[in-house]
């Protein structure tokens, strides 16, 4: 029986990932620095803003200051959000799964290395914000993706919700990238990758790897 689905959010349920590289190319322009497209999808991806600015400045030898990371996220967080409002759209298939997980009365919850009020805005933009039961975002948890704090923090926060048990072996996490893979993993649950930000050979660890959720079933998931 399945007890939960978790959804990373970023390039699964909505098509963000090529907003937010262009947010973060805007932001490091500002102070000289440049971002490629193949360095933010092949090192960067996966990580949540702090950390993705402090990977950016080391690599480019400068300091990784704190101040100057939570400036870099807040001018980042405005050009999302305003981004978001104007274009974003739901990924194929994401909000037909994610209603067929409600209406089957598994638990249903976000878990994204994103700020939470980028997240909020853009699933109340394509309808699915009123359908979660748990919401994890960057600022909820110490240590972001590989590490599978904010997935046992989930089944944790469902349990609680929900009053019932929530076994990570009966829970399925839908991710995008192998950080969010190992995390889920680590975390005890099984593990379904979708191709939108990665190719299918960088997603072997997941236990089942599609091209886009629109191909997925709630019957292949129970």
């Amino acid at each position: 029986m399945l007890h939960a689905v978790i959804f990373d959010f970023d390039g699964v349920v909505v098509d963000s990932e090529p907003i937010h590289l262009a947010c973060f190319r805007e932001v490091l322009s500002r102070r000289g620095m440049e971002l490629a497209t193949e360095d933010y999808y092949g090192k960067y991806l996966g990580y949540d803003d702090h950390d993705c600015f402090a990977a950016v400045l080391a690599d480019n030898g400068r300091d990784v200051d704190e101040a100057e990371i939570a400036a870099m996220t807040a001018e980042k967080t405005a050009l999302v959000q305003r981004a978001i409002a104007e274009s974003i759209q739901p990924l194929p298939g994401a909000v037909e799964l994610m209603r067929a997980v409600r209406a089957a009365g598994a638990g249903l919850a976000i878990c994204s290395g994103a700020l939470r009020d980028e997240i909020e805005l853009a699933a109340r933009t394509v309808g699915v914000l009123d359908l979660v039961h748990v919401l994890v975002a960057a600022r909820d948890v110490a240590r972001g993706k590989p590490d599978p704090e904010g997935y046992l923090l989930t089944l944790r926060l469902l349990r609680e919700r929900l009053a019932r048990p929530i076994d990570p072996a009966r829970t399925w996490v839908i991710e995008d990238a192998p950080a969010g893979i190992a995390a889920a993993r680590a975390a005890g649950c099984k593990v379904l990758a979708v191709t939108n930000s990665y190719p299918r050979r960088a997603l072997a660890q997941a236990d089942r790897v599609v091209g886009s959720l629109g191909e997925v079933d709630l019957s292949d998931l129970d």
